[in-house]
């Protein structure tokens, strides 16, 4: 069930929601904010940022989370998409609501986010 993909998205944002979507939060004050549907990361500006999303214990690389928390997911559905709604990464989760862990590389701009559900 893992996936990656490296992209430099739209204004160096993602966005994690369910596939029905989401309550965006509003403003970026941290890398990582989050509402209970939504949660958006801040990654690399102007170069590609590679993202992984899998099962928690599929790509834990062993140090602390930067975020974790639950996400509603209704739709039983998690989606990585950018700012212009285009979907790069997507898994089928079990719940309506998900536990979400988020590794970054950086407390800026990382070039790295690993996405961790379940």
């Amino acid at each position: 069930m893992t996936s990656s993909i490296k992209i430099s998205p739209p204004y160096s944002l993602i966005f994690i929601a369910d596939s029905g979507g989401g309550d965006i939060p509003d403003r970026m004050v941290r890398p990582i904010v989050s509402t209970d549907s939504c949660i958006v990361v801040g990654c690399l500006v102007d170069e590609e940022t590679e993202f992984t999303l899998g099962e928690t214990q599929d790509v834990d690389p062993g140090d602390p989370p930067a975020f974790h928390g639950k996400l509603k997911t209704p739709n039983c559905r998690v989606v990585l998409h950018t700012a212009e709604d285009e979907t790069i990464l997507q898994a089928t989760v079990p719940r309506r609501e998900t536990i979400v862990r988020i590794w970054i590389n950086d407390p800026s701009e990382p070039d790295r986010v690993i996405v961790g559900v379940g």
